[in-house]
């Protein structure tokens, strides 16, 4: 059983973590700590995702909507800082920064766009019981202050099945999403010691000994949900290598039919 093969190789884990993960096409599920509320880093970024995305399937916003961003929005962490301030971009433009390269400044326009209040609407709507946005990106002083964006890891994967099976808000939009997310940029994580010829759709998210990673894996087998979460790690490298290392057991495992292979 999964479940137990990874509680036994995550026995001396010199960190915290809360795992799910599912067989999308059964109904095997391994969960460890997954209704555990922590601060979400930037995987609330799928939630901003979602809730623009709805808001363009009602047309009250396009993807081809052009946005300007002067110099004072723009936030460290962002490409856009780099780039000419009489630019504008897309909404497209917009959510595929935020999510493939997990731009801050794109992250906040939409926020302002969007608003944060309709944002965190669109998380009850569809019953993201967890998640909360309450700060934008890079508010160190709100952060300091104890109000952080929070989630478990069990609402992170109901997302991505949502969108799997094109249920959120509708298929089109649900398949653009999991179109994007294929185009992740950081594969620091869960995809570091995967094949390379495989795909997968995935979110990280990254703060000072704390990492989070979910998305889909499309394999030969079978296609899973894979996500944890970290924190109160001993150091981000000693993070990040552990779940790319639970996330190869737990492609070992799909691919040889339930086995575990003990050279981890």
């Amino acid at each position: 059983m999964l479940k137990n093969i990874l509680l036994n190789y995550l026995r001396h884990a010199k960190l915290k973590y809360s795992i799910y993960i599912k067989d999308l096409n059964q109904v095997d599920i391994c969960d460890i700590n997954q209704f555990q509320i922590i601060p979400s880093a930037s995987i609330i970024k799928l939630f901003i995702m979602g809730s623009t995305l709805e808001r363009v399937s009602t047309g009250t916003l396009s993807l081809k909507d052009r946005i300007t961003i002067n110099k004072k929005e723009k936030v460290p962490f962002s490409i856009l800082t780099l780039l000419d301030d009489d630019n504008s971009y897309t909404i497209n433009d917009l959510i595929l920064l935020m999510i493939i390269q997990s731009d801050n400044t794109a992250t906040n326009k939409l926020i302002d766009i969007i608003g944060l209040n309709s944002i965190n609407e669109f998380i009850r709507k569809h019953n993201f019981n967890s998640a909360t946005l309450q700060r934008k990106m890079m508010d160190n002083d709100s952060r300091l202050k104890g109000i952080d964006n929070l989630c478990n890891i069990s609402d992170c994967a109901l997302f991505l099945e949502l969108i799997y099976n094109g249920k959120l808000i509708n298929e089109e939009y649900s398949k653009l999403m999991v179109n994007i997310l294929t185009h992740q940029l950081d594969d620091s994580m869960m995809r570091i010691y995967l094949p390379t010829n495989i795909t997968v759709a995935n979110k990280t998210g990254d703060l000072e000994l704390l990492k989070h990673d979910v998305g889909i894996v499309y394999t030969t087998k079978t296609d899973y949900i894979f996500s944890m979460f970290t924190w109160e790690a001993i150091s981000d490298n000693y993070a990040k290598d552990l779940i790319g290392n639970v996330s190869k057991i737990t492609y070992d495992y799909f691919m040889n039919g339930g086995k575990y292979l003990e050279n981890h």
